[in-house]
């Protein structure tokens, strides 16, 4: 499907593509169990605790998104399927699915584990236009993996992935330069990036609920409705932007969260959980050729009670070490306060591309090995599973996975990963999909 621009001369190439998998973690599960087709499937945890990491098609049409708790998708469908997330098995596709990619356009951002930018003008002499590479893209991943995707295509990255949006589920939409600012038009201003409830209320207030009636704001209103951000705002509404893949990297986040089904008041197991997860963080940022100037602690108490700190890194870094000793760091400054723990989560923040950083500066304070460690490390897990090597310490706390995991959506000026809730180049267990 393509939106059309109007007469005039020749238009510019959208050569932005956004592809995206369908429903990913449940479209895996129900492929590779066909019983499971025209189910209201979801991925996720089913204890008490458990939320739906992904939720089929079927389970869609019911009500059920992912970030949901279980017990709520349980209610809206009786006849749930709850199928156990299998994140290596994931990853794995992940990368099968990115490879593909790799074959057809040599431009590729991935931003999530189910989902990638592409830059396709250059590839337009081997495959044709941007529709065309689209379609054989969707054919391929179809025909070679057995999964749905969905792609939009625009001069714009943000517009591309609205078109990917609309596009879903199974569909395709590109989205020509002249035709951006009419495409834009009627959709909730919620479809922009970084317009979330409390700028919607502001335009609201203005009367601004379109992307259309956005664009018939001054300059000067639209400034105080959404400060710094409005100029990007505005041109994105009026079709302007030209952003395309590489951008805004440093905004852009990873990490994970998990909700445990009881709460956690022995601090040393805490700070277990926590250091596995500083290592699954740093294992996502080496995957992503990816380092990390700041990293996150998030704490949360049974009562809702939520606190986040954060450290900067002298040097950028993407050591397990160098994250675990931070976040222990901040964990041993608030467990006084923090005497029963429902959920923790480790996230990397302000993300730079590993070549170029000062890496090996920050790596050479280290003590001897740890890089050459984390390496090996890395293939170990690659090769046999995450459950296969871990830290000594963190042994008791290896047979926890009982408990739910969910992930917070990574700001890749999009979000979300993304009806799918969830960004980072590699994703978490239960990572919300």
């Amino acid at each position: 499907m393509s939106v059309r621009g109007g007469a005039g001369p020749p238009e510019e190439v959208p050569g932005i593509l956004h592809l995206d998998m369908d429903a990913f973690f449940a479209s895996v599960e129900v492929r590779d169990d066909p019983s499971l087709r025209g189910l209201p499937v979801v991925v996720g945890g089913a204890g008490a605790r458990g939320v739906v990491a992904a939720a089929s098609y079927p389970a869609r049409t019911r009500g059920i998104r992912s970030a949901m708790p279980m017990a709520t998708a349980r209610r809206l469908a009786p006849d749930l399927v709850i199928v156990p997330p299998r994140i290596d098995h994931y990853r794995r596709i992940s990368a099968r699915v990115m490879e593909l990619l790799g074959t057809v356009v040599a431009d590729v951002e991935q931003i999530s584990v189910d989902e990638a930018f592409l830059d396709v003008r250059g590839a337009r002499r081997l495959f044709g236009e941007p529709e065309q590479i689209a379609d054989l893209l969707r054919t391929r991943i179809r025909e070679e993996l057995a999964l749905p995707s969905s792609v939009g295509g625009s001069v714009s990255r943000a517009v591309a992935k609205i078109a990917s949006a609309r596009a879903k589920p199974d569909g395709m939409l590109i989205v020509p330069a002249a035709g951006t600012a009419a495409f834009l038009a009627p959709l909730p201003v919620s479809v922009i990036s970084g317009i979330g409830p409390k700028a919607q209320a502001s335009l609201e207030r203005l009367g601004v609920r379109t992307v259309g009636q956005l664009r018939e704001i001054p300059p000067a209103t639209l400034a105080r409705a959404l400060g710094p951000r409005a100029p990007e705002v505005r041109a994105l509404a009026d079709g302007s932007d030209r952003t395309g893949l590489g951008h805004r990297t440093r905004d852009r986040s990873l990490g994970t969260e998990r909700t445990w089904d009881e709460d956690l008041t022995d601090a040393e197991e805490v700070r277990r959980r926590i250091t596995i997860m500083a290592d699954d963080v740093a294992r996502q940022l080496r995957r992503g050729e990816l380092t990390a100037r700041t990293v996150v602690l998030k704490l949360r108490a049974p009562d809702g009670t939520t606190i986040t700190r954060s450290s900067t890194f002298d040097h950028p870094t993407a050591s397990g070490e160098r994250l675990r000793e931070h976040v222990v760091s901040l964990w041993e400054r608030e467990r006084g306060t923090m005497r029963r723990v429902r959920l923790a989560g480790v996230r990397a923040t302000h993300l730079e591309p590993s070549a170029g950083s000062p890496v090996q500066s920050e790596l050479s304070a280290r003590p001897a090995g740890w890089h050459d460690l984390e390496a090996a490390m890395d293939r170990a897990v690659d090769r046999f599973g995450s459950r296969s090597l871990g830290r000594g310490s963190t042994l008791e706390a290896s047979a926890d996975e009982a408990g739910r995991t969910a992930r917070t959506p990574a700001d890749d000026g999009s979000r979300r990963l993304d009806g799918d809730a969830f960004r980072g180049p590699a994703e978490e267990p239960g990572t919300t999909r």
